[in-house]
Parts: C-alpha cells; sequence; structure tokens
C-alpha cells in the first residue's frame, strides 16, 4: 500500500488478504458404509464439503465437533427414476411427478391424480335429506 492511501497502517484480518489461500485437506476420508480409508477422488465433491474445514462458514458450523459421516461414491445408492403415487398406488416414472410432488416421495401424487382431484367439483355434492339439522334450529336453541 502507498503512504497516502486512506487504508496505510489498517490490519488485513477481514479484508480480502490471503482469501484464497486454502487450508491443507487431508488426503484420506473414511466411508461409513465400507468403513474403509479411501482417497479423496472416490467421494463426491458434496461428501467432501462436509469434512473439509470451511473458515466462512458460521459459527456453529466451525465449532460443530460432531465427526461429518461420508460416503464413498460406491456406496452411495444411484438417483431413484421411478416414484409410487399414494393416491392410486402405482409406481410411475418421475416424468409423471410434478417436481414439487418429487420432493417429498412417500407422499407423491401423480400427475393424473392431481388432475382428478383439481377437477372434481366439491360443491357437487347431493343434499342429505335424512338429516336432523334442516329444522331451523340454531346453537342457541339447542343449548
Amino acid at each position: 500500500m502507498q503512504a497516502g492511501s486512506p487504508y496505510h497502517g489498517r490490519s488485513s484480518e477481514h479484508g480480502a488478504s490471503r482469501s484464497n489461500s486454502q487450508t491443507p485437506t487431508p488426503t484420506t476420508f473414511d466411508c461409513i458404509f465400507c468403513k474403509k480409508n479411501l482417497p479423496a477422488e472416490a467421494f463426491s465433491k458434496t461428501q467432501l464439503s462436509k469434512v473439509t474445514y470451511n473458515p466462512w462458514a458460521p459459527q456453529g458450523f466451525k465449532n460443530n465437533k460432531k465427526k461429518q459421516q461420508i460416503c464413498c461414491k460406491q456406496c452411495t445408492p444411484g438417483q431413484s427414476t421411478t416414484l409410487t403415487c399414494m393416491i392410486c398406488t402405482k409406481t410411475k416414472k418421475l416424468e409423471d411427478f410434478a417436481k414439487a410432488q418429487r420432493r417429498n416421495a412417500e407422499k407423491a401424487r401423480c400427475l393424473a391424480c392431481m388432475k382428478k382431484y383439481h377437477d372434481e367439483d366439491i360443491y357437487d355434492s347431493e343434499d342429505d335429506l335424512d338429516d336432523d339439522y334442516g329444522d331451523g334450529e340454531t346453537w342457541n336453541d339447542v343449548l
């Protein structure tokens, strides 16, 4: 920095100085399923981000002393290509479900069942002629 700079003499602990310096990461990690100590290449970037130190993470994440458990690529299950509709109980391809329905697989409803539900007129029911409430009574009369 130049002597005439407004930043001259300031501490650089909160600045961008050394912001790209990386802390050394371990070269091997333990898989929780196969219990093997494997090189970093055997894990996905998402899994590695769980165990590597991030100095910019919020304090709660930095001070978490719990050892994160990660799974190697061999033990990671593949992507699901089908879902079961909770209404018609048929197993269908993902394309038969709305994206919002795919997020919660246990409560997923297929597009056909959702269309049937939305097309149904809930106010088109027959009046019950045998009910006891049609006498013009109010709650005040009952009480």
